[in-house]
């Protein structure tokens, strides 16, 4: 059994910690987490560590990786911001096999590309949490680093039936610009004007675009209509998607898209933009809606609400899609144990 190393450069609510907490929670033998910069989620939980920075870059905290990857035989860095920490596990703890792992299907900026070709140089192995966030690094890793994709699914989840359609819309995720929730409520503004018993719950917490948010509502004369949630946990989402019908997810960027992955197995019918791994889930008006343009997306959510069967069908069916397969914490699990057995292979030769 491989006792493993994960380093994350903040602990926050996306979904790579979010995913890395949930295993470290369900195998503490197995699994550490070290966060780089700020205070850990669980700052009491034995197998959580903070690594004092006072950024992710911060050169002390990346030495306290290198020096803590000592005692690991795998350390897994998760994002760009990670590459440090990386660079001084190679240097301090050279026999511990590094990974890569990737949550997202494009670089945002000069540094993201940088620091991922760094993390690629030094990777034995890179991970993904969806072969778009792998397709996204080409050209910036070695070609001969095996690669390999890890399920971001956390667990399985129990839909809600629903029978008649209603124009009631939710969204869980981080408010940020890249969710680009602002497009999202202009699809909803679109949606309300001929159904007054339309609304939008909004869950998770502000990562910048709150504020700008809010007002938009407010100048769309929407408050009684939109609502601002907040931070909620995952079984109060659940609880809460009951009484929702259609999910909206208008991103700019994506991985794996964890709010997503959850949405369709509580069998909401989704409604997303083609990044990322989205479209592989949601094909078309058969287990969901994709965002093309305004227009469109609007005239197909309408035809979903307006028959019954049809949205039936694509709940259904969006549930459907995640019936069986592999869960986060087995896959990331196995993926390390098999890693540590090619470097012990190795050492035997």
């Amino acid at each position: 059994m491989t006792a493993f190393l994960h380093i994350l450069p903040e602990d926050g609510l996306g979904g790579a910690e979010i995913a890395a907490r949930a295993a470290a929670t369900a195998a503490p033998e197995r699994i550490t987490i070290a966060v780089l910069a700020g205070p850990p989620a669980a700052p009491h939980a034995e197998n959580v560590i903070a690594l004092g920075g006072r950024h992710p870059f911060s050169p002390l905290a990346a030495w306290r990786a290198g020096r803590l990857a000592r005692g690991y035989e795998v350390a897994v860095f998760s994002l760009w911001k990670s590459a440090l920490a990386m660079l001084a596990t190679a240097l301090l703890s050279p026999g511990t096999r590094r990974v890569l792992f990737l949550h997202s299907d494009r670089r945002v900026h000069l540094p993201d590309t940088l620091a991922t070709w760094l993390g690629g140089l030094l990777a034995h192995e890179v991970w993904a949490d969806c072969q778009r966030s792998l397709d996204g690094v080409a050209g910036l890793t070695r070609a001969l680093t095996p690669t390999r994709v890890i399920s971001f699914r956390l667990g399985r989840m129990a839909p809600t039936r629903r029978t008649t359609p209603r124009p009631r819309f939710i969204f869980w995720g981080r408010l940020n610009a890249l969710k680009r929730i602002e497009r999202a409520i202009d699809l909803f503004a679109r949606l309300a004007r001929d159904r007054p018993e339309a609304r939008f719950l909004l869950i998770g917490p502000d990562a910048g675009s709150e504020a700008a948010l809010r007002a938009q509502v407010a100048s769309l004369g929407l408050d009684d209509r939109i609502t601002f949630a907040g931070v909620r946990s995952l079984d109060e989402i659940a609880a809460l998607s009951a009484d929702y019908d259609i999910f909206l997810q208008l991103s700019e960027q994506e991985g794996a898209a964890m709010s997503l992955i959850e949405a369709m197995q509580l069998g909401l019918v989704p409604v997303v933009t083609p990044v990322g791994e989205m479209d592989a889930y949601v094909r078309p008006m058969e287990t969901g809606v994709i965002y093309r343009s305004p227009e469109q997306a609007a005239a197909d959510v309408a035809r979903i609400l307006d028959d019954p069967a049809l949205f039936a069908r694509i709940s259904a069916a969006a549930v459907d899609h995640w019936a069986g397969g592999r869960l986060y914490q087995d896959d990331v699990a196995a993926a390390a144990e098999a890693l540590a057995a090619t470097a012990q292979a190795g050492r035997k030769r």
